[in-house]
């Protein structure tokens, strides 16, 4: 009997699927909208992402996950059962063997939880992986050699810093400084600075489109809306690179320093391996300008983007598949 495998990059900010000779099926946000007095799923991914700020009366944006974990179990199972509903491929899921990615520091609760996930998926088997060694695998570093390979995956909940040999993850270590606390510091930034109101998607494009690390960039003007909070009406202002380069600076040093934390306690040879062959930069926030030269920098050490940050751990996933 055929037995599908099914990989789920269950991300805070976005949730990528792929199914076994399919491909990937879903690569959308990690948000659904549910009807408040049914409970019915109004929407998911990009179509309910679209709501917020926007939700009609009635309708509740959920965003399941929370620095990279589950926080809302029931919202979860719905949100990937809505998924394979749409896309027609539910009838995969019977008797599946799933791979999940997941941050490296799980507690008991938050494992169970994604135990549970797959058990409610109807899953046979359920392998949770290392997100950052599967992002490792997906990128073609050489996991199972006895050298030591440093991944660095800075996504929208967390920065995961995983040290790898023999396919092995030796130390690691999971902060929650990653896409969303920049968005969140741009958006308190836009109000202290400018009384000015703006939502999480505005501060996200605000990050995307003149965002950048260190003091090499171009000084970009960007023209912002939203609402004033002195008159409660509609008002724009305009704001520069600069300004959001020393709003992001912050988070982007407790990066640096976890990175120099996990180089600390690493066992010396495998230290010297890193500094030889440089880190591994992966997930979303690893494109933001001037962040791969400012860790490189920093950490006085070669720093390298992955062949696709968005896409290395669901293919290490894929990848895999022959393991479970």
């Amino acid at each position: 009997m055929f037995n599908p495998h099914i990989a789920i990059d269950l991300g805070t900010c976005n949730t990528i699927i792929y199914v076994n000779h399919k491909g990937i099926i879903f690569n959308e946000p990690t948000v659904i909208a549910v009807n408040e007095v049914n409970n019915h799923t109004y929407a998911v991914g990009y179509e309910a992402a679209k709501l917020i700020g926007r939700t009609p009366q009635g309708i509740k944006i959920i965003h399941p996950l929370k620095n990279g974990v589950i926080a809302d179990l029931d919202a979860t199972i719905q949100f990937i059962s809505t998924i394979f509903n749409l896309t027609k491929y539910k009838r995969h899921l019977k008797r599946s063997k799933i791979i999940i990615t997941a941050p490296s520091e799980l507690t008991p609760v938050e494992e169970n939880a994604l135990k549970q996930l797959g058990k409610k998926l109807g899953a046979s088997k359920l392998v949770i992986e290392n997100k950052a060694k599967m992002a490792a695998i997906g990128s073609d570093l050489d996991v199972n050699s006895p050298k030591g390979a440093m991944i660095v995956d800075i996504g929208g909940g967390t920065t995961d810093v995983v040290v790898l040999s023999v396919g092995k993850v030796v130390v690691s270590k999971s902060i929650p400084n990653a896409g969303l606390l920049i968005d969140e510091a741009i958006i308190r930034y836009m109000r202290a600075t400018h009384n000015i109101k703006i939502g999480e998607k505005n501060a996200e494009y605000i990050k995307m489109k003149i965002g950048s690390v260190g003091s090499d960039y171009e000084n970009r003007l960007l023209q912002v809306s939203g609402v004033s909070i002195e008159t409660s009406l509609p008002h724009s202002v305009i704001i520069t690179t600069q300004a959001i380069s020393e709003v992001i600076s912050p988070i982007v040093k407790d990066i640096v320093d976890c990175v120099r934390d996990i180089l600390f306690i690493t066992p010396p040879e495998l230290a010297g391996d890193i500094v030889e062959n440089g880190i591994s930069l992966t997930g979303g926030v690893s494109l933001l300008s001037g962040l791969r030269e400012t860790l490189e920098k920093e950490l006085n050490v070669p720093v390298r983007l992955t062949s696709d940050p968005l896409l290395s751990a669901i293919e290490g996933c894929h990848l895999s598949f022959k393991n479970i």
